[in-house]
C-alpha cells in the first residue's frame, strides 16, 4: 500500500469522519472505496465514449476491419486482429489501467435488444448447470 497526503475542504473531512464512524471502517478504507467507485464510473463513461466513436466511424471501420476485432482508445483504433484473445493480452500489456473497447466490425453495428419489461426466474431443472429466463408480466 502507499501513502498519499490528499488536501479536503474541512466539511468533507467531517463527513468522511462521520461516515467512517457509522459503518465502522476507518476513513482511508472509507476515502478507498469512493475513489475506487469514482475510478469504475469514470471508466465506463469512456468506454461509452469509445462505443459512440466506433458507431459514429462504423462504416470507415467496415471497409478496413471487417470481420476483425478491434480496439478503440480515445476515440482512434489502436490495435487489430482475427484472434480476440491475441488482442486483448496485447492491448492489456500496452495499457494496464485504461478501459480500452475491444469489439469485433461486422456489418451490422450492434444487436439491440429492446425489452419493455422482465423479470429474471430461476427454473431449477438441472441443479448442476440451472437454467434462466426471462419473462415478461405481459
Amino acid at each position: 500500500m502507499a501513502t498519499a497526503t490528499l488536501t479536503l475542504p474541512k466539511e468533507t473531512l467531517e463527513k468522511l469522519d462521520s461516515v467512517a464512524a457509522q459503518t465502522g471502517v476507518t476513513v482511508s478504507d472509507l476515502a478507498d472505496k469512493a475513489i475506487q467507485q469514482y475510478l469504475r464510473r469514470e471508466a465506463e463513461r469512456k468506454i461509452i465514449r469509445e462505443e459512440k466513436a466506433y458507431h459514429a466511424h462504423h462504416d470507415q471501420l467496415l471497409q478496413q476491419y471487417r470481420d476483425q476485432y478491434i480496439a478503440i482508445h480515445e476515440g482512434q483504433v489502436v490495435d487489430c486482429d482475427v484472434n480476440e484473445l491475441a488482442l486483448y493480452l496485447r492491448i492489456r500489456q500496452q495499457y494496464p489501467q485504461t478501459g480500452i473497447l475491444i469489439k469485433r466490425v461486422t456489418a451490422k453495428p450492434d444487436n439491440v435488444w429492446h425489452i419493455r419489461s422482465l423479470r429474471l426466474r430461476h427454473s431449477a431443472v438441472n441443479p448442476i448447470t440451472p437454467k434462466f429466463a426471462l419473462y415478461s408480466p405481459n
